[in-house]
């Protein structure tokens, strides 16, 4: 049997024992509480977005023509998405020398006018060695539209020519944006948290390089870049070609900003099963045999998304005699949907 000291004791444990108990459970709900993710907010970049309301869409676009033509040419390109990154790497492949032209796209959202450190990038080749000096190209301005659902309303395309003593080929290039250009650089989840102005799309890499006599590469951006849309009803344009078609060989690139499959690692239905028709021939999405959108941030997986740069072989789509690419961008009817902005295509033919 216990004395009666051994039980006040006792009691007296537990009580302290209580107490300190109590103690480091508030201690760690604290520490818990103040770790904590900041709240997801999974409509950034869709039409259930809060800023969606005030978004211009574009449905119908006027026949788009030429920004340059290259003959005996051929292409390679690769893009790389910039949300919430400081720098990132862009890597190409198939371009045969003599380089003939390269050119770099991106994209950013602010609130207004983009400001000059948006307007600029800087770009260096890491492979083939030697590596190159950074250099820093200056943008042309060549598109601005509405927001594609996200905080600011504006988002700007701009198109810088590239050297090609440091454009050379195939390889791998690093590109970084200037100080203040992004408003993170912190590589957050874009969906978590609140988006910081400006927010930096992504990045593209054109290198134009020798092809065939026969072959030509056709660069399409001003009245495209910046056309911001919905998947429903989607967008409708037409590229008109410089020369008609043999019906040999016909490739097209698309390069865009914003596309999503969802929000961070969650695919939803309407976000990333936008289909690409051309003249009546679906080349992506889910009835094509790519099966996969062209607008579902692939260049930046897992994430951040939100940056595509994507070739297909169109050559069904375009037999001999063909003039004109008629294309229609929509999802399968779904209310809710990706917000997309177009930056360039690039057509080669033969």
């Amino acid at each position: 049997m216990s004395s009666p000291n051994t039980l006040s004791l006792l009691r007296k444990c537990a009580w302290a024992c209580g107490i300190a108990l109590m103690l480091v459970s508030a201690t760690a709900l604290a520490q818990t509480e103040s770790t904590s993710e900041p709240p997801r907010q999974p409509w950034w970049g869709t039409s259930e977005a809060p800023t969606a309301q005030d978004a211009v869409f574009e449905t119908a676009l006027a026949p788009i023509t030429a920004h340059a033509t290259y003959t005996g040419a051929q292409f390679g390109s690769g893009g790389v998405g910039l949300r919430n990154r400081g720098t990132g790497g862009i890597s190409i492949s198939g371009v045969s020398t003599p380089i003939k032209a390269a050119y770099l796209y991106w994209a950013v959202i602010t609130a207004g006018a983009a400001a000059t450190p948006d307007t600029e990038m800087k770009i260096q080749r890491l492979s083939p060695t030697p590596v190159s000096a950074v250099t820093t190209i200056k943008g042309t301005l060549v598109g601005t539209g509405t927001s594609p659902c996200w905080t600011g309303n504006t988002i700007s395309v701009f198109r810088g020519g590239v050297p090609t003593t440091l454009a050379t080929g195939n390889g791998f290039y690093q590109v970084t944006i200037l100080a203040g250009a992004g408003g993170s650089t912190a590589g957050g989840d874009p969906w978590v948290g609140t988006p910081a102005l400006p927010l930096m799309e992504g990045a593209s890499l054109v290198i134009v390089g020798t092809g065939p006599a026969s072959s030509r590469v056709v660069i399409y951006d001003s009245g495209l870049a910046g056309k911001t849309f919905q998947g429903n009803p989607g967008l409708s344009y037409s590229l008109t070609l410089p020369v008609a078609t043999t019906g040999a060989l016909t490739q097209l690139e698309n390069i865009g900003a914003d596309g999503q499959q969802g929000n961070s690692r969650t695919a939803d239905v309407g976000f990333a099963d936008e289909e690409t028709v051309i003249n009546g021939a679906h080349i992506a999405g889910p009835s094509s045999i790519f099966s996969d959108s062209d607008w579902n941030g692939s260049a930046g997986r897992p994430l951040p998304q939100l940056w595509d740069d994507i070739g297909h072989s169109i050559t069904a789509a375009a037999p001999f005699g063909t003039t004109v690419l008629n294309i229609h961008i929509a999802n399968q009817g779904q209310t809710t949907c990706d917000c997309m902005t177009p930056v360039a295509n690039i057509v080669r033919e033969q």
